[in-house]
């Protein structure tokens, strides 16, 4: 069921955990082969931390500054083994990607960037609110027409499966718009340059649920 109770836990928290999850129930299918599913979370104030100036102002500083937003960053990356392409990611919406037009915008770019290379997306967004990403998504790559939009508070679920047809570009889409309560879908994951995978996300949604890891 979309995430509207998470028994009190930090969203980010039972996010990552939901990531873990997804992480080990793609691997079950990958095992052996070239590519491995890693989970990742980073938030915007670890990320802000990350690169905090310490101590006087150095030096050599740049020429002009920026304001700057950083964003939090959960989900599933499938890479090669080598690590050197992501071929594949489930991008899990958390509340600062949602917190702003800014946070919308930089999530639905990097979105469209994992698109444009070539690389299965799945994102799920199973947290109230509007999903602003998705209109800015729509103007990127065309994905996310408003007719296909979550109403009220239905949770929205996208994936996105880029492809070449008779010498075109393309991207298949399967759009999904989930209401309070219903069960979560099992949606195709596509792997650039490997084999295809599903992703039973109500289940991997009741692992992380439970604190569990599928085996």
């Amino acid at each position: 069921m979309p995430l509207l109770n998470t028994d009190g836990r930090d969203p980010v928290e039972f996010l990552t955990g939901w990531a873990t999850a997804v992480a080990a129930a793609l691997n079950a299918q990958l095992a052996g082969g070239p590519f491995v599913a890693e989970p990742a979370a980073a938030t915007r104030a670890q990320a802000a931390a990350a690169v905090q100036l310490p101590g006087p102002v150095p030096e050599t500083m740049p020429m002009n500054m920026a304001p700057a937003r950083f964003s939090d960053r959960v989900g599933v990356s499938v890479v090669g083994r080598d690590g050197r392409q992501v071929a594949a990611a489930v991008l899990l919406v958390t509340p600062d990607n949602k917190a702003d037009s800014d946070s919308a915008l930089a999530f639905a770019v990097r979105a469209a960037g994992l698109m444009s290379a070539g690389a299965g997306v799945v994102i799920v967004d199973a947290l109230p609110g509007a999903a602003s990403w998705a209109t800015h998504l729509h103007s990127l790559t065309g994905v996310y027409p408003i007719t296909k939009r979550p109403r009220g508070t239905d949770a929205p679920v996208l994936a996105v499966h880029p492809m070449v047809h008779n010498g075109a570009e393309l991207f298949g889409l399967w759009h999904h718009n989930v209401p309070a309560g219903a069960a979560l879908p099992t949606v195709p994951i596509a792997v650039r340059g490997g084999t295809n995978l599903t992703l039973d996300l109500e289940s991997t949604y009741a692992d992380a649920a439970r604190g569990a890891t599928p085996t």
